[in-house]
């Protein structure tokens, strides 16, 4: 702590980015090879309550949905789903993984073809549609009696361009003006009870923006209740809760957005005399995000035009750095933070130039066979995962709430990665 005072003199600094489980991954490494990921349950679960009691009491009938492209290891939906999540699916595979563990929830997937819809109609998953023409595709297989649309409000926020999923530059949505008219041929084809859904961005930093962008999804249901005589059964705000990757961020605060919505609920509600639909959201990264570490061991130090630490996990086990040239905390298992600092680049072994998962970043002084271990990897990191440069997906390991570290995934061998081939090799 006392190199970031230093660091950042004039700023709050967040334990909950620097913090990490050092003992246990010192545990793990007697044990297992790195790369690995490693996730706490307790951490899961906490994040699991703090998100249900910031909205539960405010809201009657809350639902909370996990979105599983976050991290879709059946061992984590487990532990999510025994703490009253529900499930947000956006594919045919998020789907099956659902209807085999019993799970409620609602699907919103984008694009999608016949046999897509036909999957979600057979299943129990809510359908929340992103465009009207898929509603075509709909009643040639089966009008179901509930139905949703994701309604693009034309206003939306992230820390990243490519995160932004609303406005007229997403691929996301109804746009809003089109919604009455989407509720009018869904009631004209037999739905009976409605939803309305929005999703509008990833990692959003203020809290000030959901309820404002609430304010305006309640207005677009309240025009469609008033002019088509319908009730919503839920309203669905989607995730993007921010989670704090920079020490010097401050942590989301729940408790103030969700009093925020409490108000703007009552106010439009109000406003429109609509009955008070159940209030739906979609945390992913929220719940899984500081609950997860990368842990990889430095093989080689190339002192060139900087000094590039170079290890053994890359990007195609944790992608975001690459992708979005976003910030992941980094630490250096077994070393001093306050130690004298020098200046390094961490990176893989990816034949990409983006494959570095920190630039520039001053670090305790690291030698070869040092671990490093890149915090906030619980979501979008193994699930953004790939086999690029032949390289073999990670093993997964949880530390449950009895101490136990427990694999939940096993790394991938040369055998998996060419078993679908044909001719078989």
């Amino acid at each position: 702590m006392a190199y970031f005072a230093r660091q950042f003199p004039s700023r709050l600094i967040n334990p909950a980015v620097i913090r990490y489980p050092a003992e246990t991954i010192k545990r793990a490494l007697q044990e297992y090879p790195t790369p690995f990921f490693l996730y706490e349950e307790e951490m899961i679960r906490k994040n699991c309550r703090t998100f249900k009691d910031a909205f539960a009491s405010l809201f009657p009938g809350f639902t909370p949905l996990y979105a599983v492209k976050a991290n879709a290891n059946p061992s984590i939906l487990k532990i999510v789903q025994s703490e009253g999540f529900g499930f947000d699916c956006s594919s045919d595979a998020e789907v099956w993984l659902a209807e085999r563990m019993g799970a409620q929830g609602m699907h919103t997937g984008n694009y999608l073809s016949e046999a897509s819809v036909r999957t979600v109609l057979d299943s129990h998953l809510l359908l929340n549609l992103d465009d009207l023409s898929i509603l075509e595709i709909v009643k040639k297989i089966r009008v179901p009696e509930f139905l949703s649309f994701r309604i693009n409000p034309g206003i939306g926020s992230s820390t990243m361009k490519s995160n932004l999923l609303a406005g007229p530059d997403a691929k996301y949505g109804v746009p809003w003006e089109q919604a009455t008219e989407a509720y009018r041929q869904a009631k004209q084809a037999g739905v009976k009870r409605f939803g309305i859904h929005m999703m509008t961005g990833s990692n959003v930093a203020t809290e000030d923006y959901f309820p404002g962008v609430t304010r305006k999804l309640l207005e677009i249901a309240g025009r469609a209740h008033n002019e088509l005589a319908i009730d919503f059964e839920y309203l669905n705000i989607g995730g993007g809760f921010n989670v704090p990757y920079r020490p010097e961020e401050p942590t989301f605060d729940l408790r103030k957005t969700a009093h925020s919505l409490r108000q703007v609920f009552d106010e439009e509600l109000k406003k429109w005399h609509m009955r008070e639909p159940r209030l739906m959201v979609e945390p992913g990264r929220r719940v899984l995000c500081d609950a997860g570490f990368l842990v990889g061991t430095v093989h080689v130090i190339k002192h060139g035009y900087k000094t590039f630490v170079g290890i053994d996990a890359s990007s195609s086990d944790m992608p975001r750095p690459a992708i979005y040239d976003a910030y992941h905390h980094v630490s250096v298992l077994g070393k001093d933070p306050a130690a004298k600092r020098e200046t390094v680049n961490v990176v893989g072994t990816i034949c990409e130039n983006s494959d570095q998962f920190a630039k520039d970043r001053s670090l305790p002084p690291i030698e070869v066979g040092d671990h490093i271990v890149i915090h906030n990897c619980g979501a979008h990191a193994f699930a953004m995962g790939h086999n690029y440069n032949g390289k073999l997906r990670s093993a997964e390991y949880l530390l449950t709430s009895s101490g136990e570290i427990r694999p939940i995934r096993r790394a991938e061998t040369v055998d998996d990665l060419y078993r679908t081939v044909l001719p078989p090799l």
